[in-house]
């Protein structure tokens, strides 16, 4: 008998805990990836001042985030806002679930690179010749690009099935790219000269290829602008040599959620979720971001492209889509 109360006793200190626990978890991508090793880390040192205890979730990218932030009414979501906007436009009921925290730790940059083509309007002179390489089906780059189709159709579906590799990494895409004349890779990735795909671009003489067309720009969802316009170093400056730097569209880092008020009301988890929601939105940037080592700089090196500059792609993106065939 005094078994069976001990049982049931720690049953109901199991099932109070569970309501006012302050744990969530942070879906935050591959371990190799920038959300699982850098961003997530310094948002726990963000929040457990707090009395947060957030734990970084190990998942496959930004749709795997999405599907278990659906199943975990407590949990955080990190995201490319285009692979959520992809993903929105044939979910539409299901993205009505979730809530955008924020969108401003950090954006990715989406670049085109090639061995031989230099600008939007050769690719789109070819589009129905040039072959495509992307990371795996799956990943960020080649949800970035079924988002593209969406929003350019009369483009970027003009690329056929038979055109289009996907490769192991981004990485091989890359090599593959700049192996071949009249093929471009497409990859994304934070403002990091020192990464090795930056490098294998500059040192085989690649070609970033800006793809900056207004409807790309003019996207949204969420009220969020799917795309920024931002200049942005490739390689890293020396005593003698400025940085190169190349002006293209990027990708908001999202953070999503569902609302709070999936949860019961007056419970310590509902309560425990408000104020989570609040403090992120609240909390001044710096405060989610690395504080020391090198990381810090990959979220203070990209600064938005000058309207000139800005205008000066746009136009030269439309006058190359308006002579398509």
């Amino acid at each position: 008998m005094q078994m069976l109360k001990t049982i049931a006793v720690a049953a109901l200190i199991a099932i109070a805990g569970a309501g006012a626990s302050a744990a969530q978890n942070i879906y935050s991508g591959g371990k190799a990836g920038a959300y699982f090793g850098t961003l997530c880390p310094a948002m726990l040192d963000g929040l457990r001042n707090e009395g947060f205890t957030p734990n970084c979730v190990e998942t496959k990218g930004s749709l795997d985030n999405i599907e278990k932030v659906l199943a975990d009414q407590d949990g955080i979501a990190m995201v490319q806002t285009d692979a959520f906007a992809n993903w929105a436009a044939a979910n539409p009921d299901a993205a009505k679930k979730l809530h955008t925290i924020r969108a401003d730790l950090a954006n990715e940059g989406v670049y085109f690179v090639s061995k031989n083509l230099t600008q939007f309007g050769d690719v789109v002179r070819i589009i129905t010749r040039v072959k495509l390489v992307l990371p795996p089906q799956g990943s960020g780059a080649a949800q970035t690009f079924e988002n593209m189709k969406k929003v350019l159709p009369n483009v970027f579906t003009r690329i056929e099935a038979a055109q289009i590799t996907y490769a192991e990494s981004a990485s091989k895409a890359i090599e593959m790219a700049l192996a071949s004349d009249n093929t471009i890779a497409l990859f994304v990735q934070l403002p990091d000269p020192a990464n090795a795909n930056f490098k294998t671009v500059v040192e085989k003489k690649g070609h970033f290829i800006p793809v900056v067309a207004r409807a790309l720009v003019n996207q949204q969802v969420n009220g969020q602008n799917v795309y920024v316009i931002e200049t942005r170093p490739v390689t890293e400056a020396g005593f003698i040599k400025n940085a190169v730097e190349v002006t293209t569209i990027a990708t908001p880092i999202m953070l999503i959620t569902q609302p709070a008020d999936v949860l019961p009301a007056g419970t310590n988890q509902r309560t425990n979720k408000e104020d989570l929601i609040k403090l992120v939105k609240g909390m001044p940037r710096e405060k989610l971001l690395p504080k020391s080592g090198p990381t810090v700089s990959l979220f203070n090196r990209a600064y938005s492209a000058s309207q000139t500059v800005a205008k000066d792609l746009v136009d030269k993106a439309e006058e190359a889509i308006r002579g398509m065939k």
